[in-house]
C-alpha cells in the first residue's frame, strides 16, 4: 500500500510566528550601565541575579557576561584603547610631575607595536624617599590574572613613622631576570644608587641577580615571609 496523499487538518502554530523575548547582549548592556557605574566591580553572577529581580528575566550567564564586557567598554573605554592612552598619560605626569620618571617599553613584530612593559615613579614619590625615608627597599610583584597576564611590580620603602611608602610600580611580562633587570635599571634612573642602600626580596633568581647587577653595593637581604612560607 503506497500512501501518496494525507488529508488532515493542522491547527498548531507556526514556530515562524514566535519571536523570542530572551534578552540579547546588547539589552543586558543597556540596563548595566548604570549598574555598574555604581558598582564597578560587580560581577556576572550578582548582575545576573540583579537584572532577575529588577526584570524577572531569566538569562544565561554567557550572555550576561558579554552584556557587562559591552558596558563596561561604554563606562570606562575599551581595554585595547587603554594601552595606546598610555603615551598621553606619561606626556602629562611628566608635564605636571617634572623629574619623574615613566618608561613604556613596547616590542615591534612583523611591523605591529605591542605594549610590553611598563614603569612609573612620581618625583614626590623619589623626593620623600631620598630625603625623609630609610635607605631599604623592598621589591616584590604580583601576578594578574585578568584579560591579559603578567604581574605588577613594585618598590616600596618604610618612612619615619614605620609605614609602607610607596616608590615606584610597573608592569612587567614576566618574573625573569631580563625582565627584572629592565624594571630595576628604570628605578636606578630615579633614585640613583643611595649608600647604605639594602633590598629586601623573595630570593627569586631572576630579581636576586636583577639586584646584583644594577646595584651591585646594595646589601641584599631575604624576605622573612617568603622564608617562613618555606618551612611551614
Amino acid at each position: 500500500v503506497q500512501v501518496t496523499v494525507l488529508v488532515d487538518q493542522h491547527d498548531c502554530i507556526s514556530s515562524s510566528r514566535v519571536k523570542t523575548i530572551t534578552p540579547s547582549q546588547n539589552w543586558v548592556a543597556s540596563k548595566a550601565v548604570s549598574i555598574l557605574r555604581d558598582s564597578p566591580s560587580m560581577g556576572a553572577k550578582e548582575l545576573q541575579k540583579k537584572l532577575h529581580e529588577e526584570h524577572s528575566v531569566i538569562i544565561s550567564y554567557d550572555t550576561v557576561w558579554m552584556g557587562k564586557e559591552k558596558a563596561l567598554a561604554e563606562v570606562y573605554g575599551k581595554w585595547e584603547e587603554s594601552f595606546e592612552m598610555l603615551y598621553r598619560w606619561k606626556a602629562e605626569v611628566l608635564k605636571r610631575s617634572p623629574g619623574s620618571v615613566v618608561e613604556i617599553e613596547v616590542l615591534e613584530i612583523d611591523g605591529n607595536v605591542y605594549f610590553h612593559q611598563f614603569f612609573s615613579a612620581l618625583k614626590p614619590c623619589i623626593d620623600g624617599f631620598l630625603e625623609g625615608c630609610r635607605p631599604h627597599l623592598s621589591i616584590d610583584s604580583t601576578a594578574l590574572n585578568g584579560r591579559w597576564n603578567g604581574h605588577l611590580a613594585s618598590a616600596t620603602t618604610v618612612d619615619g613613622h614605620n609605614w609602607m611608602y610607596p616608590l615606584s610600580f610597573g608592569f612587567i611580562a614576566s618574573e625573569t631576570e631580563n625582565n627584572w633587570t629592565w624594571f630595576m635599571n628604570q628605578l636606578k634612573k630615579a633614585i640613583g644608587d643611595p649608600p647604605l642602600l639594602a633590598v629586601c626580596t623573595d630570593a627569586c633568581k631572576g630579581l636576586e641577580n636583577a639586584v646584583k647587577n644594577v646595584f651591585p653595593n646594595a646589601e641584599q637581604r631575604e624576605c622573612f615571609y617568603h622564608l617562613m612560607k618555606n618551612f611551614v
